[in-house]
């Protein structure tokens, strides 16, 4: 399978250069994180960081805190510079002879660009509601008997979020030749999460989570992975000094400690999901059904829309890297926001 460029949202500056336009004239629908921004106390605490300090190398506090919040051992946390730089160290500490790898997609483009192994994709289609058969899938597991495999779930970009049992005999048939890396960053901002972390007593599963998401943290790249201790220090092994900084650190510690943040973005997210899913249709577009903090929209030419809509200061994802040129990916954000983005999309259907 060819490499192509890894596309992700959020706003590009040479872009909006292209069309005259700074970074606070745009509404960012492109990014899926909280609609609330990072929490108050996260800011004091960033402000607050010794720049002067090197960081901890082992984020000791950080982790000291995650293992409390999460009920798990320390030994079973490793933090790192965002979600991506522990896909690809994990990856590269499980395929590092070779192997396959199997990612259940469309999906995250960091799986594939990480693996630098023998890829295999299972691909839901639209059709049957971009949900993979189970059965199937474990037939497939089995199969290929992969050394990695990727699942996102709640799933990026469309939603789908599998429910433990399906998730448990994933794992089952991952287990028996290698490691199910379960990405569940947005189950903390979906509908109804369940808890994953008691997977981690298979042995087989390894769950990854970004802060970025839930918490806001893009600018600072935060993220962690919960293992078993033998699949931690080979991911540890091949992470490079200070990967995370005294900032990031600091501020991680401070949204653990604002739980009602996170419960009132939650909250927003759900009125402005409704919002906007209502008026969706109301415009004749198809809106696959989403459990998590964003839309998967099938609008046609998602390129021309995306671009028509930065004109007018929106910015959407363009799901063509995904393999989904028809369709925009749109994250929940305040209903008068999600009001803006709908009136702007209304005269783009319009213009045609």
């Amino acid at each position: 399978m060819g490499r192509t460029k890894t596309v992700h949202g959020g706003l590009d500056a040479a872009e909006l250069r292209h069309y005259d336009l700074r970074v606070e004239d745009v509404l960012d629908f492109s990014a899926n994180i909280n609609p609330l921004g990072p929490s108050p106390l996260v800011r004091e605490a960033a402000a607050a960081a010794d720049l002067s300090a090197y960081p901890d190398r082992d984020s000791l506090a950080l982790r000291e805190a995650l293992a409390e919040r999460l009920g798990v051992p320390i030994d079973h946390l490793l933090v790192g510079n965002g979600s991506t730089e522990l896909i690809h160290i994990l990856a590269r500490s499980r395929l590092r002879s070779g192997g396959r790898c199997l990612i259940f997609a469309p999906t995250f483009g960091e799986y594939e660009a990480a693996a630098g192994a023998e890829v295999h994709c299972l691909t839901a289609t639209e059709a049957h509601g971009f949900r993979w058969p189970i059965g199937e899938a474990v037939a497939a597991i089995r199969e290929l008997q992969p050394a990695l495999v990727f699942l996102c779930n709640p799933n990026n970009p469309t939603g789908l979020y599998l429910e433990r049992d399906a998730v448990e005999q994933l794992a089952a048939a991952a287990g028996e030749h290698g490691l199910l890396l379960l990405d569940d960053a947005y189950a903390s901002l979906a509908d109804s999460p369940w808890d994953a972390m008691p997977l981690l007593g298979n042995g087989n599963v390894a769950i990854l989570r970004s802060m970025t998401k839930d918490h806001a943290l893009a600018g600072v790249r935060l993220g962690y992975l919960a293992a078993q201790p033998e699949v931690i220090d080979g991911a540890r092994a091949l992470q490079h000094a200070w990967s995370v900084n005294a900032v990031a650190q600091a501020a991680g510690l401070a949204a653990l400690a604002d739980e009602a943040h996170l419960a009132a973005a939650c909250e927003v997210i759900r009125e402005g999901k409704g919002y906007l899913w209502a008026e969706l249709d109301t415009l004749g577009l198809t809106v696959s059904p989403s459990a998590t903090n964003f839309l998967l929209v099938k609008v046609g030419d998602a390129g021309g829309v995306r671009r028509a809509l930065l004109r007018r200061g929106l910015a959407v994802r363009d799901c063509a890297s995904f393999g989904l040129p028809e369709h925009i990916r749109v994250a929940v954000r305040r209903k008068p926001e999600c009001a803006r983005l709908i009136e702007a999309l209304r005269e783009v259907l319009a213009d045609g």
